[in-house]
């Protein structure tokens, strides 16, 4: 019996520990990540929202460079097996973020520049576009009201438009979201409201030329995802 147990227990293991190519990449993504926390336990603790969204932001970028580093040497027919066993540890990242700016969520309803500054009104704009739905929802009207003084910039309403559109399965109106279609291995840009226009839908939120975000994308990102 004892034998047994210990068999079956080997063989859960043995199912469940990452292989050698997904474990070199969680260890490099965890690596980024533990960097710019180790970073940030040296230092006073934050005495401002301002500060704590600023070290926030830091961590959710520390993720997503991390990620890509992380899969920079993974073959292109492992990307997306690689990918979903290491996205677990950004989403983790992601939830306690935003756990935290939902509790520090102003009266105004909006971490305006000229109150937290450009840093921190960045980083909540990350961290509630690495959100879902529901944030988006909440926070896409209050940023809309929020370009025109200059307190919300109109690329950061423009890319939140379109995430919302993606995740509905839309099309997108400036042209800022790009995808990886399934067993394509390729960056797509996702499909547009209307070609024809969204430069000029982009120029109005002070966005260069579509194709040019395109390239400049691709050339950043790794060939294939």
């Amino acid at each position: 019996m004892i034998h047994n147990i210990a068999t079956l227990t080997l063989m859960v293991a043995q199912a469940t520990a990452p292989d050698p190519l997904t474990e070199t990449a969680l260890n490099a993504l965890r690596t980024s990540i533990a960097e710019v926390k180790g970073a940030q336990s040296a230092l006073p603790p934050p005495q401002t929202d301002q500060e704590r969204l600023e070290r926030m932001g830091a961590i959710d970028q520390a993720a997503r460079q991390g990620l890509w580093r992380a899969m920079a040497n993974v073959p292109p027919p492992e990307r997306g097996r690689v990918r979903r066993a290491l996205w677990p540890e950004v989403r983790a990242i992601d939830i306690e973020n935003q756990e935290q700016l939902l509790a520090m969520v102003p009266e105004e309803g909006w971490f305006r520049k000229s109150r937290y500054g450009d840093n921190a009104a960045a980083s909540a704009f990350l961290i509630v576009q690495h959100g879902d739905e529901t944030l988006w929802e909440r926070f896409l009207p209050i940023l809309a009201d929020l370009v025109p003084s200059g307190e919300v910039a109109g690329s950061e309403y423009a890319m939140m438009y379109d995430r919302l559109q993606m995740t509905r399965d839309q099309p997108q109106r400036y042209g800022t979201q790009m995808t990886c279609p399934y067993g394509t291995g390729q960056w797509t840009l996702w499909r547009l409201e209307d070609a024809g226009r969204v430069d000029e839908f982009r120029a109005s939120v002070g966005l260069g030329p579509v194709a040019e975000y395109v390239d400049s994308f691709k050339a950043g990102a790794p060939p294939t995802c």
